[in-house]
């Protein structure tokens, strides 16, 4: 390799790492931070990377995985379920926008199929922008989150149905129908194979793979799978991207869906990456400049036309005027399979690229938009529906102070999922008034009608838990999973000087250490399993309840200091347990001839190495560290305790050679 290629290299892994950070530390999706880098590095500015070939097909290999692993994720029982909003709501969106788009468009020049093309492209939204920040929101249980998700999800599938037929669109328009028909024999073919395989062999084969219990023939038989189910689909004339997802949706319903997921993302996220790094570089700055005009009204039309054709779509199917305004907000802007077909239809010579040009340039900057329309789309709705008997109110803090004007000296439960449900039957039993906050509106919807004591409410907004009454409240109860809500909850109450007794479910050490932190008592949910799975085990053990009752309360009464013990083998591999600051204990073998070897516990600086001796094992006997005072031998077994760094470096210098 030569010097100059190896520092052009360099320099645009490193201009990537530094955009993506930002992107990351911006709340944006990592897609327009790809395409700028493409920008930069490609043709059209410092020309150090080629759009060639080969790039392209590293590109198309990640468009394959994506469509796998959506097809992994895929489920028919759950589409068929939400029908009416995913078949009506979504599809309505997707064919009105399409049709207000192409038409005026083809009236003035444009052709019918390059129209309706870019028209489906505007139509998108970006799926992996919209859910990852309502999700950190808390929005998705949400009512307006159910709708979003809902035409996402329909977005998606139309977006594959229309890459599957790019190629044929590529014909002229007298081979057109002959050749549509031809493909759809020709999908039901493969997808009558894929069936076969998927059904037949594919198990068998993963089954066999996963007893290898090795990582990497299952991560190399998940990308064989998947670029052997493009390889069919375009072997019969379709595109690669159809069979990708019709095997990923066959292999959803087996139990190794997660595994291939998880084993297929890196590689799908990289070429990704490297997709959107090639659309930056199909742009051309020329072509985009002497085209402002068009590219504001790309934008222009995002943040307006789109949601003035969904509102009315989603109330005519029965949805409020606010979740409908509040949906249709959080999906005014570009996606990336917009961009994908553009790309792909540039790329198959459907659209022109002078055309299409300042609408890819407009569908990016209106990514860039998009996380201020998201956080801020309630308040947008607010404004734009300017009426306080909406369904909005219902979570805004007037109603919920109305709601709660009743209660004094209650305990206020932020999430209502089983732990949630529980507690409130318990405290109800027990005589505790209690008031639950939750955001999914059917759950709160169903709960109410059976006169459960639950309000719609995002206690992460400001003044919802004061409005909950959280000043003349006994407790208050975080029961949700999501450990970082609960600590910006937490310190939320804290910093407006509330001084309450609150309890908040922990799923792990590190969020135990975060909320006692923040000013909260966590509820160990692993720790407390591990002894209810103790206590039932010591029953069937014939062992007295008495005796079991005191051991389990004795381990409480030390805040599970005993269990909070973890062995870590090999602590010098990075896992994520190793980061933390969690006490764990490891077990040193004296080996003959070690620095260990003849010295009594006292001699060995080990206090200075910050860790603790627990107890010496010699053959049967135990010993407890504190009580040992005579010299190791070899073959000891010591058990040390203390922080990941702290025990490694006391096992290096205890096993080391004299």
């Amino acid at each position: 390799m030569e010097h100059a290629l190896a520092f052009q290299l360099m320099t645009v892994l490193a201009l990537a790492t530094a955009v993506i950070a930002l992107c990351q530390r911006l709340g944006l999706s990592p897609a327009p931070g790809y395409i700028a880098c493409g920008v930069l590095v490609g043709p059209s500015v410092l020309n150090w990377l080629p759009d060639d070939p080969t790039t392209r097909l590293l590109a198309e290999l990640g468009v394959v995985l994506l469509m796998f692993t959506i097809g992994l994720e895929f489920s028919l029982p759950r589409f068929l379920a939400s029908k009416r909003l995913v078949l009506g709501l979504g599809g309505s969106q997707v064919l009105a926008t399409i049709l207000l788009l192409s038409l005026p468009a083809h009236f003035l020049g444009v052709g019918l199929v390059e129209a309706l093309l870019l028209g489906a492209a505007v139509a998108m939204s970006s799926t992996a922008l919209v859910l990852k920040q309502l999700g950190e929101q808390m929005e998705l249980p949400a009512r307006h989150g159910q709708v979003i998700t809902a035409i996402l999800l329909f977005q998606d599938i139309a977006a594959i149905f229309v890459l599957a037929i790019l190629p044929i669109l590529a014909l002229d328009p007298e081979r057109l129908l002959p050749a549509l028909g031809l493909s759809v024999i020709q999908a039901v073919a493969v997808f009558a194979s894929l069936v076969f395989v998927g059904r037949r062999l594919l198990p068998v084969l993963l089954h066999w793979v996963a007893g290898t219990r090795s990582l990497e023939l299952f991560m190399l038989s998940a990308l064989l799978m998947a670029v052997a189910a493009a390889s069919l689909s375009q072997v019969a004339g379709l595109s690669p991207t159809l069979g990708a997802f019709m095997a990923g949706m066959l292999l959803g319903e087996t139990v190794f869906r997660h595994q291939l997921e998880a084993d297929l993302r890196p590689f799908r996220d990289l070429m990704l990456g490297l997709f959107f790094a090639t659309i930056g570089m199909q742009l051309d700055l020329v072509a985009v400049a002497q085209s402002p005009d068009v590219v504001a009204l790309v934008v222009l039309v995002m943040v307006t036309v789109k949601p003035l054709v969904l509102t009315p779509l989603a109330r005519l199917l029965g949805e409020d005027a606010a979740d409908s305004w509040r949906a249709s907000i959080s999906l005014a802007q570009g996606g990336e399979f917009g961009l994908l077909l553009i790309a792909s239809a540039m790329a198959l010579g459907v659209v022109n690229a002078q055309l299409a040009q300042p609408i890819m340039a407009g569908l990016i900057l209106s990514m860039f938009l998009a996380p201020l329309l998201l956080a801020y789309n309630r308040q947008l709705a607010e404004w734009l529906t300017a009426s306080s008997h909406s369904a909005l109110s219902l979570g805004t803090e007037a109603y919920v102070a109305e709601k709660s004007s009743d209660f004094e000296e209650h305990v206020i439960i932020c999430g209502f999922s089983r732990l949630g449900q529980n507690l409130l039957r318990i405290l109800t039993g027990m005589g505790v008034s209690a008031l639950v906050l939750d955001l999914d509106a059917m759950l709160v919807k169903q709960a109410a009608a059976t006169g459960a004591p639950i309000v719609f409410g995002n206690a992460l907004q400001p003044g919802m838990l004061r409005a909950a009454g959280v000043d003349r409240a006994r407790a208050l109860a975080i029961t949700l999973r999501d450990a970082t809500v609960a600590e910006r909850i937490i310190t939320h109450i804290r910093g407006s000087g509330v001084d309450l007794p609150i309890l908040a479910r922990s799923t792990g050490a590190a969020a135990d250490t975060a909320l006692a932190n923040a000013g909260a008592a966590a509820f160990p949910e692993g720790l407390e399993t591990s002894l209810a799975f103790a206590g039932q085990l010591m029953v069937m053990l014939d062992i007295p309840s008495s005796r079991i009752e005191a051991e389990l309360n004795s381990i409480r009464a030390c805040e599970y200091a005993p269990l909070r013990l973890l062995y870590n083998v090999d602590l010098n591999y990075g896992t994520r347990q190793s980061l933390n600051s969690t006490e764990q204990v490891r077990s040193v073998v004296i080996a003959e001839g070690s620095q260990g070897e003849g010295h009594t516990l006292q001699e060995l600086p080990l206090e200075e190495l910050n860790v603790e001796v627990v107890d010496v094992q010699r053959h049967a006997i135990r010993v407890p560290g504190r009580l040992l005072d005579t010299r190791l031998r070899a073959g000891d077994v010591v058990m040390l305790r203390g922080k990941p760094g702290a025990l490694a470096r006391a096992a290096a210098f205890i096993t080391a050679r004299h």
